[in-house]
């Protein structure tokens, strides 16, 4: 007797649904496996969770179509009921209104506001989760009964991407999808960078196989999970429903509820299904031109009569406030004796390669994405300003890294993809070489780069010499030798950081910090003795920076670039000038100023175009500092500025894009205490800006607008 299931309609049946789903899966798979080019509605990289997404529906919408070729073609039926998995949904629904809610908590709404915005998250939530198991309901009725299981597989997942999203809001107040897009931003999936990249030490075999054994768990319980048979009706009607109710909520909601209500719950929420009731960006809207990319003058450098050795220590998440004589006792004491008086400073980015980006070329780190895509594309990166300044002035440059500079092609944005202009370049193995002991090697690994750089200086003749020094011990989660002396005996040592912490907690966690800080400051310290002994450190360019700085939970998250709030972007900037250079007293200074400061320095002309200023020309007024990020946390801000304790914050469309944004937003102004300003009207929001932010425009914007509000 024949097998049903080997019916030649059965097989017709079976091959339609597998090879519509095949076939609109490989153009996603391939190119991001692989790094071939993309179609057009893959998007490029750094974009690996919205691919997820999108990969998710073209899956599911391959396998309904070639299920409905298959089995119509032979006469089949659509089945009128579907069994309902009512349990997994209430659990799920459960997780979302959480999660929800935990976006939402912190953020200045009434009692009113936040019940209205919930009930409509709610609504929301019934829909996003109903049409995911609606899609996978109907890929799975349209299925050979063999296969008609595996779609639930997508809806059996969802709990785990909301719970999973909501952990990393409540312990980095950074979305799932911004933490998970970054696995593909080397031009395919790279897991292990992603990971090394983000502080976790797990090989990424490890984290795959976890994964698979996740799904699969996940997988039988939905499917054990109670079921009762609905009518499609009574789904699309359900869907309806909470359709209406969302309408309902938005268009009664825009009549009472206050603007920053308004605009935190949808710049808060990556979904909303109403249209027309949109709030705008910010406040008020400026269509501007970013000043063009600064060009050095082929010859300039060539004649300089004076070349110090120039020496730039990095140092991983590094806030200006860590530097305290407890545990950093030789940089206090450098800070206070030897280095410029530079007041409140900052780094251009809440990220490592947007702020070693901006560093190097001079410029707010808003070109990085395009630079970075440029790479892709074209597999060459420029070489940056800072290191055409030195070759034309006839340095001889070495570049040592702790960290993998393959992460978010930092190697190419940050020096160019010609080592030739190196004579040496060293950072850590790429990929999962390092991955054994890679995390203990860290101090071993610093140590040893301070000796390379020794042995480089004793090799070479007294001035002409550029060091880039990158640490990593200060990255989470913070390291030292195993015989060094710790300051805080008593520190936190778990494998990550509470999500609920109390003072003790952070407290706890911050001594860890402290210690890696420590450890540091001892390498400085000894580095800067062998200086003197070698009578090279009076004559020398000495600067110590952070990359960007470090949260403790001081605004509901921890480590960086999830905000532009100051303590993530607040870095020290100690520099000691060659013996007999006048430094002046600057109330503020960014990392934006180094590139200009040290032009001036070696007598190069040309640094006044750039939007940072010389460090060594005195000024009066307080200047405003600039920061910027791609990577936006929760805030979804862009942009920052700061002058005289106030803050501008702005936003813009897609902060990934390839090119500067043409239209910006402002999204609040605050004063010194943290609070926004209360203006209604537009111009006086523009009065407010220009007032407290004098010569921001100006350094950033070629051409800057006003839009007014449409009539």
């Amino acid at each position: 007797m024949e097998n049903a299931s080997d019916h030649p309609r059965s097989r017709r049946h079976a091959w339609c649904w597998l090879g519509g789903a095949v076939l609109v899966f490989l153009p996603f798979l391939i190119p991001i496996a692989t790094g071939f080019p993309r179609p057009s509605w893959v998007e490029g990289p750094g974009y690996f969770g919205e691919n997820v997404i999108l990969a998710t529906w073209w899956l599911l919408g391959g396998m309904i179509l070639g299920g409905l070729i298959g089995k119509f073609s032979g006469g089949g039926r659509f089945p009128q009921k579907v069994n309902f998995h009512w349990l997994w949904f209430a659990l799920t629904m459960v997780v979302f209104t959480m999660h929800n809610f935990l976006v939402l908590d912190g953020y200045q709404f009434t009692g009113a506001e936040k019940v209205s915005t919930m009930m409509g998250r709610i609504f929301t939530g019934v829909i996003i989760i109903g049409l995911y198991w609606l899609a996978c309901a109907i890929a799975g009725a349209l299925a050979p009964k063999r296969w008609s299981h595996w779609p639930w597989l997508i809806a059996a997942m969802i709990p785990v991407v909301l719970l999973s999203d909501f952990i990393a809001m409540l312990m980095w107040k950074n979305p799932l999808l911004n933490i998970v897009n970054v696995i593909d931003s080397n031009g395919k999936f790279d897991l292990g960078s992603a990971l090394a990249g983000g502080g976790v030490s797990v090989p990424a075999w490890i984290v795959g196989v976890g994964f698979i054994i996740l799904v699969l768990a996940m997988h039988r319980l939905f499917l054990w999970t109670a079921k009762v048979p609905l009518q499609r009706k009574t789904i699309v009607i359900s869907l309806l429903v909470m359709f209406a109710g969302i309408w309902a909520e938005k268009a009664i909601g825009m009549t009472w509820k206050s603007r920053n209500a308004l605009r935190w719950e949808h710049h808060s929420f990556d979904i909303h299904f109403t249209t027309g009731f949109e709030p705008p960006l910010g406040v008020i809207e400026y269509k501007v031109t970013f000043n063009e990319r600064f060009q050095l003058d082929p010859a300039a450098g060539s004649e300089v009569q004076k070349r110090p050795d120039i020496f730039i220590i990095m140092i991983e998440s590094l806030r200006q406030d860590a530097i305290q004589p407890k545990h950093a006792p030789f940089l206090s004491k450098f800070r206070e004796e030897e280095c410029q008086n530079l007041g409140t400073t900052s780094a251009s980015a809440n990220a490592t390669m947007l702020s070693w980006y901006g560093l190097f070329h001079g410029v707010l780190p808003v070109y990085w994405p395009g630079e970075r895509h440029r790479f892709h594309e074209e597999e060459t990166a420029p070489l940056p300003v800072w290191f055409q300044v030195l070759k034309n002035a006839g340095y001889r440059s070495e570049v040592r890294t702790v960290g993998d500079l393959s992460f978010m092609n930092i190697s190419e944005t940050s020096f160019g993809s010609d080592r030739s202009q190196f004579a040496e370049f060293i950072d850590a193995p790429e990929g999962e070489v390092h991955w054994k002991d890679y995390y203990k090697q860290i101090p071993d690994r610093e140590k040893a780069a301070f000796s390379a750089v020794q042995e480089s200086l004793q090799a070479n003749p007294v001035g002409g010499n550029f060091h880039f020094i990158a640490l990593d011990s200060t990255h989470w989660g913070y390291f030292w030798p195993d015989d060094f002396q710790l300051p805080y005996p008593e520190y936190f040592d778990g494998g990550s950081p509470p999500a609920f912490p109390d003072g003790d907690d952070i407290i706890s966690l911050k001594n860890r910090y402290f210690n890696a800080v420590a450890w540091v400051d001892s390498q400085i310290a000894e580095f800067v003795d062998f200086l003197k002994t070698e009578e090279r450190y009076k004559d020398s360019l000495l600067l110590i920076t952070g990359d960007h700085g470090e949260e403790f939970h001081e605004h509901g998250g921890w480590f960086h670039s999830s905000s532009l709030m100051p303590v993530q972007t607040q870095v020290p900037l100690l520099i000691k000038w060659p013996e007999g250079t006048k430094a002046p007293s600057h109330s503020s200074a960014s990392h934006l100023d180094l590139l200009p400061s040290v032009m001036d320095h070696l007598g190069i002309s040309g640094h006044e175009r750039l939007p940072g200023v010389s460090l060594l020309k005195p000024s009066s007024v307080e200047r405003t500092q600039m920061t910027f990020a791609c990577n936006t946390g929760v805030s979804g801000v862009c942009m920052a500025w700061y002058r005289d304790g106030w803050t501008a914050t702005f936003r813009w469309k897609n902060p990934w894009s390839h090119q500067p944004p043409k239209h910006v937003y402002l999204d609040d102004i605050l004063d010194p205490m943290g609070k926004s300003v209360r203006l209604s009207e537009e111009s006086a929001w523009d009065s407010e800006l220009k007032k407290r932010f004098p010569d921001a425009a100006a350094r950033l914007f070629r051409t800057v607008e006003l839009v007014p509000d449409a009539p």
